[in-house]
């Protein structure tokens, strides 16, 4: 049987650490956070507003060495967990919220409004699940923790029995552009109407910093 290595990934809010943290202590499993990670190793630059922008390369060569030097399952938590190699990968967790649930989280976390509000736009645009079926196609599992408490032992039974949560069953754009509407938000995009993708990516706001990468939304 494959080693399990499950990547935990999702827009900020979405509670990646707590399900992380659960998932390991149940699987016995080794528990990687790529924040802390990227920062004991530096794999990072400053760019010219003294944000943290991640080196994805050194990111991805500094996994690589814990997956080699330890034994058994392995779950890598963070926002960028879905930007490795699939070859490290045997399962893709992407970790969704309603966009007004993860509003007054992020609000609560004393995030700013414009973060709050990229990090909402990410979300009912469906920004990480895109990018993470684009890399990693079947091995990803989709889960709304927008009010569920079972999380885990929902991923967990699925696991076990070899039941698919695919991605896709979570839609909220609709809504989330009438809520937008409703607010009279002005759209980045120069007056056409539509939401606008982050394009900076941050090591620990909505959607990190990546250094030569920009962040793209679905076609």
């Amino acid at each position: 049987m494959r080693r399990l290595v499950i990547a935990v990934t999702g827009t900020p809010g979405t509670g990646k650490s707590r399900f992380s943290s659960e998932l390991s202590r149940r699987l016995g499993a080794g528990l990687v956070r790529l924040n802390e990670l990227v920062e004991r190793e530096k794999a990072y630059v400053l760019d010219e507003d003294g944000e943290k922008v991640v080196k994805l390369g050194e990111m991805i060569r500094a996994v690589g060495r814990v997956l080699r030097e330890t034994k058994g399952p392995v779950v890598v938590e963070g926002h960028l967990s879905h930007l490795l190699p699939t070859r490290y990968l045997s399962h893709v967790v992407v970790l969704r919220t309603h966009p007004r649930v993860l509003e007054r989280r992020l609000r609560r976390r004393g995030y700013p409004e414009e973060k709050v509000r990229d990090n909402a736009e990410a979300e009912a645009l469906d920004l990480i699940l895109w990018e993470a079926v684009q890399r990693h196609g079947k091995k990803v599992y989709e889960i709304d923790t927008s009010g569920r408490r079972n999380t885990v032992s929902l991923f967990l039974e699925a696991l076990e029995e070899g039941v698919k949560l695919p991605p896709g069953g979570v839609r909220w754009l609709e809504e989330y552009v009438n809520l937008w509407e409703t607010r009279r938000w002005k759209p980045r995009d120069g007056g056409g109407g539509i939401l606008a993708v982050p394009a900076e990516r941050k090591l620990r706001d909505a959607a990190p910093k990546v250094e030569n990468t920009k962040a793209k939304g679905p076609p």
